[in-house]
């Protein structure tokens, strides 16, 4: 889908691709047969608004949209999600052409989830979400404060119609592979999923806790406004977009591994902790904290400065200070010092009406935010000691307590520095 926006395409080119415009962001699944050999291919594009999951056993590759429609036929394939703007190429001869992942963040991903714990009280096998939530509910009415279910696969909406009963305290334990929309509108009520949890989890959450053993995929926590999220592995794209607090209502959402891009989007408050253990590479995508208004991420390791907000082109910087220098509102020295920064750094050098051009010209819709690379402040340390005693507790691994005491990269809102 060429760009007609600036320019118009030659005649051959615009009739060569009719019919192929896309009207949005798009994850592209291709079967081709090339004569000699077989292609699996799938497309995830930067956005990565639509999800894809890539698996693999002895046998076969596979390609869903959700984890559970792999599961259903392979119960032990390893899978991950593909990266942003990334893609999957497979073949009958050739095998794996391109994972979409580099090794280590393959490696990263969980391993298949326990489906049958050794007692239960719902067996999740052979009914659909629906049936799944109101047998939850009549547990739960009928005063059971621990619900244990099995075999859970993409059963979606668990949790949701606890709100409306005003039901709160009750401990749910989900053995499986969690599907969309868990503990939408939690209030009360604690969550442990002992697998992978689809996208959309724990959307417009007012409190409880929601602990995940395994990976969560895309939109984790949005709209997050109290309460506890815990994640031992990874977590997906556009994670804690839009988290808020209000007075003593504060979220807290950890993660043990890493995250993809636009972690913390539109944040106006709370804290997000990405620890990215046993990673050696950075644990967050590109575009973190982009439109922050408000709350900290804190990143353990150095984060580059190009992955912090949604900075504008090389290019363009270059043009806008050489300007200024022929405006004479910088020297060459600055024009040469400047020139090699990424915009996050140079926006804090610029001065008087040279910074205010920059911020009507590259910030009038979206915010930078502010990064430092450092250790946490006795008063930051002092907010987020009990919140990770409590994940380690949870996690039954305490070396996250010496983590804390490491270097981080702390993203706040500029107007908060």
């Amino acid at each position: 889908n060429p760009s007609r926006r600036f320019n118009g395409l030659p005649n051959h080119v615009d009739y060569l691709y009719r019919n192929s415009r896309l009207d949005g962001p798009f994850t592209a699944i291709i079967g081709y047969d090339s004569g000699d050999d077989l292609y699996l291919i799938a497309i995830a594009d930067r956005a990565k608004f639509r999800p894809a999951i890539v698996g693999e056993d002895d046998y076969y590759y596979y390609v869903a949209s959700e984890e559970n429609e792999i599961r259903e036929i392979s119960p032990k394939a390893k899978v991950w999600t593909l990266k942003p703007g990334s893609y999957f190429i497979a073949s009958i001869n050739k095998g794996v052409i391109s994972y979409g992942r580099n090794e280590e963040e393959l490696g990263s991903f969980s391993p298949p989830p326990v489906m049958v714990p050794e007692n239960y009280d719902i067996n999740a096998y052979d009914i659909g979400y629906k049936d799944l939530n109101y047998e939850i509910l009549k547990l739960a009415i009928s005063g059971k404060k621990e619900i244990t279910v099995a075999n859970v696969m993409g059963h979606r909406y668990i949790g949701i119609n606890l709100p409306a009963k005003v039901i709160q305290g009750l401990r749910i334990n989900l053995y499986g592979v969690v599907g969309n929309c868990l503990a939408n509108l939690n209030e009360g009520n604690n969550f442990y999923v002992y697998g992978n949890v689809a996208d959309d989890c724990c959307d417009t959450m007012h409190g409880g806790k929601v602990v995940i053993y395994g990976d969560a995929r895309d939109v984790l926590g949005q709209a997050f406004q109290n309460g506890r999220i815990y994640v031992r592995g990874n977590a997906g794209n556009r994670v804690g977009i839009q988290m808020r607090e209000y007075k003593d209502k504060k979220p807290y959402l950890i993660i043990g591994g890493m995250v993809d891009d636009y972690l913390g989007e539109y944040m106006a408050g709370g804290a997000i902790v990405v620890f990215g253990k046993n990673m050696r590479r950075e644990p967050v995508g590109n575009f973190v904290g982009s439109g922050m208004v408000g709350g900290k991420i804190y990143i353990r390791g150095r984060v580059s400065p190009e992955k912090i907000g949604l900075q504008p082109p090389k290019q363009e910087i270059n043009k806008f200070l050489k300007a200024l220098l022929l405006k004479n509102l910088i020297t060459e020295d600055q024009y040469n010092s400047l020139s090699r920064e990424e915009y996050i750094d140079l926006i804090d050098k610029l001065e008087g009406n040279a910074k205010e051009y920059a911020k009507k010209l590259f910030e009038e819709k979206i915010g930078m935010p502010h990064y430092e690379y450092r250790e946490l402040s006795e008063e930051e340390f002092k907010d987020l000691l009990p919140i990770i005693e409590d994940y380690s507790n949870e996690m039954n691994d305490h070396s996250f307590l010496e983590l804390l005491k490491e270097k981080f990269t702390i993203i706040t809102a500029r107007k908060l520095k």
